[in-house]
């Protein structure tokens, strides 16, 4: 059997065990990737959302090993199954920090997802996504700021805890935004959610730390 015949849709299975496996062994012989990676593309959405899962696990171990893909996973970001989107978009998250340069040409459909898309998970991968590629250096968390500060209130503001985590990480890479960052904090360190409390208080204090204060 091929890779791609031992994957879940093909075998008749609804859970991940199949898919999970798929990775593990690619984790031990890497070239085996190449096989999903032809699975990404197709008329096949089940396949097609196999592949990125298997995608995704691999990367949740070995980000490294999926870069070299992700001009293949980022066209599934507007696929019109959200199953293949949401993956898609944990994978390119994951894989991120190791490749901010394949993820530049992405940003502009992250964005629109993050204000567009159905899927909560979808929009939380693409904040994810975002919030890494942020963290790469002064120039990218100039790129992503805006947009992420914009996010706070979409949505009835449900991915604002997440978007002030990923805040926290950017603001050591970026001195120059630490002020617009510290009033970020302030506006959400007496939000009523616990959660958006705690990462506001974060950001406060690690953006105080990269201003010197």
């Amino acid at each position: 059997m091929t890779m791609l015949e031992r994957l879940s849709s093909a075998i008749g299975r609804r859970t991940q065990d199949a898919n999970r496996a798929a990775a593990e062994q690619i984790l031990r012989e890497p070239k085996l990737l190449e096989n999903i990676a032809a699975g990404l593309s197709g008329n096949n959405a089940a396949l097609i959302g196999d592949c990125a899962e298997v995608m995704t696990k691999v990367a949740e171990t070995f980000p490294l090993l999926i870069v070299p893909y992700m001009e293949r996973l980022g066209p599934l970001l507007a696929h019109k199954s959200t199953r293949v989107r949401w993956e898609a978009a944990h994978a390119i998250a994951l894989a991120a920090p190791y490749a901010p340069q394949r993820i530049f040409p992405l940003l502009r459909t992250l964005t629109r997802l993050i204000r567009e898309d159905g899927s909560v998970a979808v929009r939380d991968y693409a904040v994810d996504a975002l919030c890494r590629y942020g963290a790469a250096d002064e120039e990218s968390a100039r790129t992503v700021v805006p947009p992420l500060r914009d996010a706070l209130a979409a949505w009835d503001g449900k991915h604002r805890a997440r978007i002030l985590d990923g805040l926290v990480r950017i603001a050591p890479v970026a001195p120059e935004l630490s002020a617009q960052l510290l009033a970020i904090g302030e506006q959400y360190v007496r939000d009523g959610k616990p959660a958006v409390r705690k990462a506001a208080e974060a950001l406060l204090r690690e953006a105080g730390k990269t201003a010197g204060i």
